[in-house]
């Protein structure tokens, strides 16, 4: 079913791949009112830090609100990527991956990284100590190795893929600043005699306790709608009968409409995603609150980590792209997708915690490169709990 929905006419405006954030925002978790049957609240912001995102000539670096840091440099070639986990005790984790040759998304034992033409092993072996030891001292050498490379490249075979070399040091300095790693025995650029213990443990994430997972009954297999087939349940005429709705519906295509998101989140309040709009491997939807049976619908209201504008991949306003919910978890996952690969763009999640729905991630990537979404970097962190 859902290759009929990709087939159908563009309503989508794709100008930009991922999201950067201003680095001069101060970030808060908030969550704003959404049921129809119990009263608004506002999730106070925990104390977290500011996300903050840097280029160095030819190498981008976020650190999210956890201070979580990852460094990434490449091409339509391929991605060398770096991050760093706030607090003592870490250690660099090093991923490669090439699209051109072959590898699309995570990293392959045949895939080669090769600094200044050497043969680089990134990968750990046998899980022991001795051996978690070497691990960490050979992606601490490598790390430098990189920050004063001249040349950088992936292997496969007899093929090769630059990967540029140029800001990556400056990239690295920047992460020890922001963890508080300078002139630490851990430091990725500028090491000293201060022990390790020295670095700053990782700050606080703000915590979000979704609500008690309910029963789907006649919902059920309708979270997903643009992967599984129609559900069998039909929009409310409480929400046909809007006239944001019936603009929804004005594209026309039997196979879209078709493709309604239905989720109980408790005994008295539903979740409705109508679609909207599609262009290529994107659908659009506007999603609701209600009571039972689409009773007193109001536009679900999902708290951003900063606002969308025009020009961004997901839009702007109220139109959400590529809604997935998971009743197990109570989570609602966008995903507006870069191009078909699904290598860029934005996947936001949110929680139902029973009164409103929380920010609870937020990981994006700009670059088309061929990297999943397991190595971009995020922008905003929560705990569960």
């Amino acid at each position: 079913m859902r290759s009929l929905i990709l087939a159908t006419t563009a309503a989508l405006a794709l100008a930009a791949c991922g999201r950067e954030p201003a680095p001069e925002k101060v970030e808060g978790a908030a969550s704003v009112a959404g049921s129809p049957d119990r009263p608004a609240v506002v999730q106070a912001p925990a104390p977290t830090m500011q996300t903050e995102n840097r280029t160095f000539r030819d190498w981008r670096v976020v650190c999210d609100n956890g201070n979580a840091c990852v460094a990434w440099a490449g091409g339509d070639g391929g991605w060398l990527r770096v991050a760093l986990q706030p607090g003592p005790g870490q250690v660099p984790e090093i991923g490669t991956g090439s699209w051109a040759l072959g590898e699309i998304g995570d990293e392959s034992p045949g895939l080669n990284l090769m600094v200044d033409g050497r043969r680089q092993e990134v990968r750990a072996g046998p899980a022991n100590a001795a051996n978690a030891q070497d691990h960490a001292d050979r992606m601490r050498r490598l790390v430098s190795a990189i920050a004063q490379a001249k040349t950088i490249a992936l292997s496969s075979g007899s093929q090769t893929e630059a990967i540029p070399a140029t800001g990556a040091a400056a990239a690295f300095l920047w992460i020890d600043e922001r963890q508080g790693r300078l002139e630490t025995t851990s430091a990725l650029i500028r090491r000293g005699a201060r022990p390790d213990s020295a670095v700053p443990a990782a700050p606080p994430l703000p915590r979000v306790t979704p609500a008690r997972a309910v029963d789907q009954g006649a919902f059920r297999g309708a979270d997903n709608p643009m992967e599984n087939e129609p559900p069998k349940v039909a929009v409310p005429a409480s929400l046909e009968s809007r006239t944001d709705v019936r603009e929804c519906r004005a594209e026309g295509n039997q196979t879209l409409n078709a493709a309604i998101l239905a989720v109980k989140l408790s005994a008295n309040t539903e979740l409705w995603g109508i679609p909207c709009g599609s262009g290529a491997y994107n659908a659009t939807y506007k999603l609701f609150l209600t009571g039972l049976n689409g009773a007193n619908p109001r536009p679900a209201a999902l708290p951003e980590r900063e606002p969308r504008q025009e020009g961004d991949i997901g839009g702007e306003g109220a139109w959400l792209v590529n809604p997935v919910y998971d009743p197990a978890a109570q989570t609602l996952t966008v995903f507006p997708r870069g191009r078909g690969l699904g290598d860029c763009g934005t996947i936001t999640t949110w929680t139902w915690t029973g009164t409103a729905f929380a920010l609870t991630e937020e990981r994006s990537m700009g670059d088309c490169w061929g990297m999943g979404p397991d190595h971009w970097p995020t922008y905003w962190r929560t705990r569960r709990g």
